[in-house]
């Protein structure tokens, strides 16, 4: 294995399909989760989760409606930050939801939380590596 760090310049040349395949992820993963919440809230009460979630879900439909012609979401503007910020501010709400409650329901929400937790930290480098004709 070697243990060289990523060239993130590499990234530049193929940064369209990349920001792509991310969107693709983010949004398999976010109709997952809301599958999942949506079967879990009848029978949760859990306002703090259920704004979180909203607010993720509101986020990445606007960031997915504003896209461009050729379908890449926009990550020059504030948008793809505020849905980081979000996503990561559920993590305590979520772990405690799984905490509460250990069936295999709300493992397959919370896990799909921590996946687009995860990539966040995709969305964020994406952003910082935009090449300036996108």
């Amino acid at each position: 294995m070697s243990e060289q760090g990523v060239d993130l310049s590499q990234i530049r040349g193929d940064w369209k399909f990349h920001i792509d395949y991310l969107t693709n992820a983010v949004t398999q993963t976010m109709k997952r989760q809301m599958k999942c919440w949506g079967e879990l809230s009848a029978s949760v009460d859990n306002a703090g989760i259920e704004q979180a979630v909203a607010r993720q879900k509101a986020l990445w439909d606007e960031l997915i409606a504003n896209a461009n012609d050729k379908g890449t979401i926009p990550t020059a503007d504030s948008k793809v930050d505020a849905f980081v910020v979000v996503c990561r501010e559920a993590k305590p709400l979520c772990d405690e939801f799984q905490d509460s409650d250990d069936s295999e329901l709300v493992e397959e929400f919370t896990d799909a939380c921590r996946q687009i937790r995860a990539l966040c930290d995709d969305l964020e480098m994406m952003r910082d590596q935009r090449p300036d004709d996108q």
